[in-house]
């Protein structure tokens, strides 16, 4: 009769559905409190920035390295931007000119801040700059052969929604073609790069 009574003690002693189900409950709003919210925009705003400040180098390097001009023209109708190797350094497109097309990451578009901007005064357009450029209709800067660029120059991009935490900006300095890329907190520009 004990060994009976012991098994009985034995199977009771589980979990029963419903206590799973409480356990699952309890487990799922603690992690709904403690895991921050994700906001994917922040990322892919980081993401258009990036490249943006990528693309920029590239073309300077390029200018650099193959010794010719390259002209690189923002495309605000496709959000893209128009990359040009000016091999015979006359500062516009010919037949011979290697031209390539990168677009800006999904979602992201070229758009101005209406606070003020990285260097303090609030932008007129999403792409400002005292030398720009009109290069076949669209406006333009030029990286020289020595690393220069035509302007110094403010471009901003952002996401669908245009929330103002998700602006992200690149500066490029004239004398030396150099470019920063920097986030917007919400008080503040943000230098991201070194």
């Amino acid at each position: 009769m004990k060994h009976i009574g012991w098994w009985r003690e034995r199977a009771r002693s589980g979990l029963t559905v419903i206590e799973l189900v409480m356990v699952c409950v309890i487990i799922g709003i603690v992690a709904g409190i403690a895991i921050p919210k994700f906001d994917i925009n922040r990322y892919r705003a980081d993401a258009a920035g990036r490249l943006l400040r990528v693309l920029l180098q590239e073309a300077r390097q390029n200018a650099i390295t193959r010794q010719s001009n390259v002209i690189v023209s923002f495309d605000f109708t496709n959000q893209r931007l128009r990359i040009v190797q000016d091999y015979n350094n006359n500062d516009t497109i010919n037949v011979t000119d290697q031209i390539q097309y990168r677009k800006l990451d999904e979602g992201a578009h070229f758009s101005k801040p209406s606070w003020a901007g990285i260097n303090g005064t609030v932008p007129t357009a999403s792409v400002v700059g005292a030398g720009l450029l009109t290069v076949s209709g669209m406006t333009s800067v030029i990286f020289q052969r020595d690393g220069s660029s035509s302007s110094d120059l403010e471009i901003y991009v952002t996401m669908r929604d245009a929330e103002p935490r998700d602006y992200r900006g690149v500066l490029v300095t004239r004398s030396t073609g150099r470019n920063d890329w920097y986030k917007w907190n919400g008080t503040t520009w943000l230098r991201m790069s070194q």
